[in-house]
């Protein structure tokens, strides 16, 4: 049991994404992204309260009514928008959490039982500050991105993650600086060390892998979970290639963006499939067009568009004229 201590899950989501816009709204099967995450982290218990950590951009307004509709807390930070770390540690102290759970927003595959066991663990252990998983035969379980920690394991990760790489992931410091933090694992059930895949959404082709694998499993009368997810992986391997060569960015690694501009209807799926290929590879794609009916069908597409080419900072461009 954990006792006399807050655990407060932060679910951190901004829609303003590079690769795939809008990604937590996305449909899964039959509800959202973030609908998912939340209607799974709510059944790991313990929590006292659970916070949608955003940032101060127009495009998260939605993300507000989401909260009101699951009955959740929102923060709202002020701060730099890239500033992952900042933000979850400002909300950890607003919120009073002695144990802040992590939730990438783009993660939905939450196994509540293992999320579960972390929190007995570190409320157990006052040392510790956070808990992963064990690796068994030199391979991790196949988990969604979910981190247990302390508050001051945060604290001082925002203290010391003094680089911009630093600050705009999940408090990589922690990992890199075994010698100021205390890790502690928890070893899963075997199923769970069988399939190595992402099972993060970050590109069109990922939330095509998670339709596939709703509707397969939903013809089989079986739930979507991680369980019956990686059950399925092992009966029909084929089915992670939909998303098997999505380039995972790296912490050292600066993402590149690149602006698309289209005029003719006649080039469009050439250069849809071309911002497919590259969203893949790690780039930020977003489109440009005069003709309004144009940006609304690349818009349907599920990629990002704009009013004004010049609010993009890209790397390159792209151009049918």
């Amino acid at each position: 049991m954990v006792k006399d201590e807050r655990v407060v899950a932060f679910i951190v989501a901004r829609l303003s994404s590079s690769r795939l816009p809008n990604k937590h709204l996305k449909s899964i099967g039959d509800r959202r992204m973030i609908d998912w995450t939340i209607h799974f982290i709510k059944q790991v218990g313990y929590l006292d309260d659970i916070v949608i950590a955003t940032v101060n951009e127009e495009d998260n307004k939605p993300l507000i009514d989401v909260a009101k509709e699951h009955g959740v807390k929102l923060f709202w930070y002020e701060g730099d928008v890239n500033d992952v770390v900042g933000r979850l540690t400002e909300a950890a102290i607003e919120f009073k959490a002695d144990i802040p759970i992590l939730v990438s927003g783009d993660c939905p595959l939450i196994w509540p039982d293992a999320v579960k066991k972390r929190i007995e663990m570190i409320s157990e252990d006052k040392e510790l500050d956070y808990v992963g998983f064990c690796k068994k035969n030199g391979r991790y379980p196949i988990h969604s991105s979910v981190g247990v920690y302390r508050r001051k394991c945060w604290e001082l990760a925002d203290r010391l993650s003094d680089k911009p790489n630093l600050r705009e992931h999940h408090f990589p410091i922690a990992g890199l600086r075994s010698d100021l933090f205390k890790a502690g694992c928890i070893e899963c059930e075997d199923i769970f060390y069988k399939v190595s895949h992402r099972i993060s959404v970050d590109t069109i082709a990922d939330l095509e892998f998670m339709n596939a694998i709703f509707y397969e499993l939903e013809s089989k009368g079986k739930v979507f979970n991680l369980r019956n997810v990686v059950e399925l992986l092992i009966e029909k391997p084929e089915l992670m290639n939909i998303n098997s060569d999505v380039h995972q960015i790296r912490i050292d690694e600066v993402p590149k963006k690149a602006l698309f501009l289209v005029e003719n209807r006649e080039n469009l799926e050439i250069f849809v499939h071309l911002a497919y290929e590259l969203t893949k590879k790690g780039v930020g794609v977003r489109f440009f067009s005069r003709n309004l009916e144009l940006l609304k069908t690349i818009e349907r597409k599920g990629f990002g568009v704009l009013n004004d080419p010049n609010e993009y900072k890209h790397d390159f461009k792209i151009t049918d004229t």
